[in-house]
């Protein structure tokens, strides 16, 4: 896998570069306050130590100050193309209501791929809810992974006399390769995938199918919400997914640079996933990985906000871990194996906004703690230019997330949390988000960490 580095040569080396820096800053802040106390007096080097300290503040001052400055140009660039969507959309759906005696519905063939690693809690209610769907699906695919639990038996035993329902066996080997073998014995020309843990409505299968219409589209990202909203820890995955995922997707629909379509709830074109080459073992963000592929391919990728699915998120602090630390060391793999290619690009979208856009917000999770201090030193220090600085950004969270909210018709009770989660749940992702470069730069292989089903998905389909 990317990053992977048996020998540990590369980690020895970025600790005799780290412990080199840290000897001479000690060595550093011996001499100043030598020269402060008298004991010695060296007057170029104790200036040349204050004039640094001064541009370095000067520096992390600017940061801050250009931290919120492109903070809100990116916030309203994705409200002007998130709005832009909306409207595009809210057009086609009435020409087509107003012309619907004369258009023809669009029905591709449609093969569901459901891809488990003992699922026995859950996978039951998630193969009924594909059945309940509205659209004549041609086939769900279940592909077992090994499990070792009671998955298989169940399949069989409850769903052996659906003709529709074909369970397919496998060593262990990934998801990735669970897909592959699907999508290979697949029939329909459109994939849908999901995952065990997630049920959708009985239209999603029909919104995410009739985007397909455009031979352009080569993959739909559905609509995917939080089905087990039981504690606070859920409420603010709640919050984080109607946010930072369904608004950016809204907004980068319209620019053609959706990053992510994610497995739990997709259509792709059949045929250009052969002609791209599949899904790739090399990552752990499979879906990703994908993604950018199709899109470097020229191909158009969309977000349908009816293609709506539920989903069981961790709801305890361990597994919300480890499900992070899984996605955030995939995306930095697939950045890093994808890294030429995208400022190759010919799609200058990706290249000039959503790429630079998402790094940005991976900025703003590595350093956000920094704000955090701030607002806490200055309320008790009285300095209110940092207390006004400070409260600007949080209420350009708060903005951010309303706007979300209002576009996607969500109760807005949960905003009640956004200042919480701002203490909590960010730090969570600022953790997550450091292990996973320190991991990287390690050369650690990180396995997949599945969560342990609870079946507390709430969402009756």
């Amino acid at each position: 896998m990317i990053f992977d580095d048996p020998t540990g040569l590369r980690w020895k080396k970025i600790k005799l570069i780290s412990v080199s820096f840290l000897l001479i800053t000690l060595l550093i802040f011996i001499l100043y306050w030598l020269n402060l106390y008298e004991i010695i007096s060296t007057p170029l080097l104790y200036k040349g130590i204050v004039t640094t300290y001064k541009i370095i503040l000067t520096s992390y001052i600017l940061y801050l100050f250009l931290t919120i400055i492109v903070g809100f140009i990116r916030m309203f660039v994705l409200f002007y193309f998130a709005f832009r969507q909306k409207r595009r959309k809210q057009i086609i759906q009435q020409f087509k209501k107003i012309h619907q005696l004369y258009l023809l519905p669009f029905r591709p063939s449609v093969s569901v791929i459901v891809p488990v690693y003992n699922e026995a809690v859950v996978i039951t209610k998630t193969i009924d809810s594909i059945l309940q769907s509205n659209y004549p699906v041609k086939e769900i695919i279940i592909v077992d992974d090994g499990s070792t639990d009671e998955t298989v038996p169940i399949i069989q035993q409850k769903f052996k006399r659906n003709p529709k329902v074909k369970l397919l066996q496998k060593e262990n080997g990934g998801k990735a390769s669970a897909l592959n073998l699907g999508i290979r014995q697949a029939k329909g020309k459109i994939m849908i995938t999901i995952d065990a843990d997630t049920m959708f409505t009985k239209t999603t299968i029909a919104h995410l199918a009739k985007n397909f219409s455009d031979p352009q589209v080569a993959a739909v990202s559905g609509n995917c919400k939080i089905g087990n909203r039981i504690n606070p820890l859920t409420i603010w995955q709640h919050i984080e997914y109607v946010t930072a995922n369904n608004l950016d997707k809204r907004s980068f629909e319209e620019i053609n640079a959706i990053t992510v379509v994610p497995g739990s709830n997709s259509a792709w074109r059949k045929s250009v996933i052969e002609e791209v080459g599949y899904y790739h073992h090399d990552t752990l963000a499979e879906d990703t990985e994908l993604t950018l592929r199709i899109l470097q391919a020229g191909y158009k990728i969309v977000y349908e906000h009816d293609a709506m699915s539920y989903e069981e998120c961790p709801h305890k602090v361990k597994d919300f871990l480890k499900q992070r630390n899984r996605w955030s060391y995939g995306v930095l793999q697939t950045a890093w194996k994808h890294r030429k290619n995208i400022f190759q690009s010919k799609n200058k979208a990706l290249k000039y906004f959503a790429i630079p856009s998402l790094a940005f917000s991976y900025l703003l999770i590595l350093t956000s703690p920094i704000i955090d201090v701030l607002f806490i030193i200055s309320i008790f220090s009285g300095a209110r230019s940092i207390f006004l600085f400070t409260l600007l950004f949080y209420l350009a969270d708060f903005i951010n997330s309303f706007i979300a909210f209002f576009l996607e018709k969500e109760s807005k009770k949960p905003l009640a949390w956004v200042f919480v989660q701002r203490f909590a749940y960010r730090y969570l992702l600022a953790y997550v988000t450091w292990k996973s470069i320190i991991q990287a730069l390690k050369g650690n292989r990180v396995g997949w960490n599945k969560m342990k089903r609870t079946g507390t998905n709430e969402f009756k389909s």
